[in-house]
């Protein structure tokens, strides 16, 4: 199974991409307008707690559910400062149970960007993040990729992903064959 993992605050173009991307065999998670708690770096997942974490919020009544019943997580994240979406560092930052019991071993985690800039324009950030993540993965001994940036194009000029990015289609239908939809 896919998990779709929206990290948008607004129903737009990263919904319009999950949209095109999911499949019968899917879930989708939108993170917007949800119970959200920061990790608190208390460290009481390292124990065998039932629930994993002394927090509860949407991530535990949902996403770690989710999570460990998926083959692969996809998370699509607008770049917001150089960096991926507030939504989606704090569901990472609250990941870290899965590292005390090993929990992401060798699931794939893919990673979705989209930002109103070109994509040579964000080559700095694109890399960054996705170094970043790379080495979390590496933490956690889940295999990560990075799959791609979309250009969405100035939100007061073009607030569409699909006429910003002329290749769009084409990125949609290489991503669907690298996750196996």
């Amino acid at each position: 199974m896919n998990l779709f993992i929206n990290g948008s605050n607004r129903e737009q173009n990263c919904s319009k991409i999950i949209n095109d991307l999911k499949s019968e065999k899917c879930n989708i998670i939108n993170l917007a307008n949800k119970d959200i708690k920061f990790c608190l770096g208390c460290n009481a997942c390292a124990k065998k707690l039932k629930n994993h974490c002394v927090l509860s919020d949407f991530v535990t009544t949902t996403i770690y559910k989710s999570i460990l019943e998926a083959d692969n997580i996809i998370l699509v994240s607008p770049v917001y400062m150089s960096q991926v979406s507030g939504l989606i560092k704090s569901v990472i930052d609250r990941l870290n149970p899965f590292y005390n019991h090993n929990s992401l071993k060798n699931k794939n985690i893919y990673l979705i960007l989209v930002g109103q800039a070109s994509y040579n324009d964000n080559i700095e950030e694109i890399n960054a993040i996705s170094s970043w993540l790379g080495g979390v993965s590496e933490w956690f001994s889940f295999n990560f990729e990075f799959l791609d940036y979309f250009e969405s194009g100035d939100i007061f000029k073009v607030s569409n992903v699909k006429v910003a990015d002329k290749k769009y289609n084409k990125k949609i239908e290489s991503i669907k064959q690298t996750i196996g939809i």
